[in-house]
């Protein structure tokens, strides 16, 4: 099981400044803030963030930088209030609730480690590769992502400065493989009898992901995305059908409070 999992973050909105504004893909902006509350985060937990007479927002931690007190959060702008989100600049402020929800639990030592990502939930891969890269010995260590396109393939760089294998997939084919990030994992899984795999991105993505999985023998955890409500469990909104390993019944948790991180044993994908 994760090693977070009944951990209660303090549920406290910030007043944080953005410093930095980057414009990464298409519609795509990743905006580093000051906070050292929030820069206390592990990777894969998650801010709510406000947007003018809306609903929060959900964002992945790109990158956490504990030394200087900043955190990294991708935008993309697919509606008015992310729209919103990625306009800002630096010097303004937003409001934000967090860090929230169970992240990822650290890679064992020894284990050969795969990340696997696409579109915006590549960011929370690369916090991850970013906390314990120089922290946790692992033989071998491969990033796989996928996007649409290449314009779409965000922070494939970032990785690549970390010393790293970066495998890419495209739908279009324009970088990489031509189609989805399944054959790139099969063909590590294949080689990798056994190891550790951190997934995150659509769900179409996810639910391949699980299934591909369901006979290796090395661990998965995958990091849910979905829409969601109030962020700390109150509304019920982001519920997911899970089970307790070892059993055939099912329940649901909320991916803001249990998740967004879960192991692939406790998940129920159709």
């Amino acid at each position: 099981m994760n090693g977070g999992k009944g951990m209660h973050c303090m549920k406290r909105d910030y007043d944080v400044v953005v410093v930095q504004r980057r414009v990464i893909a298409p519609q795509h902006v990743e905006l580093i803030v000051e906070s050292p509350d929030l820069a206390s985060a592990q990777p894969g937990q998650f801010a709510h963030v406000l947007t003018p007479g809306m609903l929060r927002r959900p964002i992945s931690f790109s990158r956490i930088d504990r030394a200087h007190g900043q955190v990294g959060l991708i935008v993309q702008s697919v509606g008015i209030g992310t729209e919103w989100l990625c306009n800002r600049q630096a010097g303004d402020r937003l409001n934000v609730l967090g860090p929230l929800g169970r992240g990822f639990s650290p890679p064992e030592a020894g284990q050969p480690w795969a990340l696997v990502g696409g579109g915006v939930g590549i960011p929370p891969l690369y916090a991850a590769l970013q906390a314990w890269q120089n922290t946790v010995h692992v033989p071998q260590v491969v990033v796989i992502l996928g996007a649409r396109a290449a314009a779409y393939l965000i922070m494939a760089d970032d990785f690549g400065r970390l010393g790293v294998e970066v495998r890419t997939a495209t739908d279009d084919g324009s970088a990489g493989q031509h189609g989805t990030v399944l054959s790139a994992v099969t063909e590590w899984m294949g080689v990798h009898r056994e190891g550790q795999m951190m997934a995150c991105g659509p769900t179409a993505m996810l639910q391949a992901v699980y299934q591909v999985t369901a006979n290796w023998s090395g661990r998965t955890q995958l990091a849910l995305e979905q829409r969601m409500g109030c962020g700390i469990g109150a509304c019920l909104a982001c519920v997911v059908a899970t089970r307790s390993p070892g059993t055939h019944g099912s329940q649901y948790q909320r991916v803001c409070t249990e998740g967004p991180v879960f192991d692939r044993e406790e998940l129920v994908f159709s």
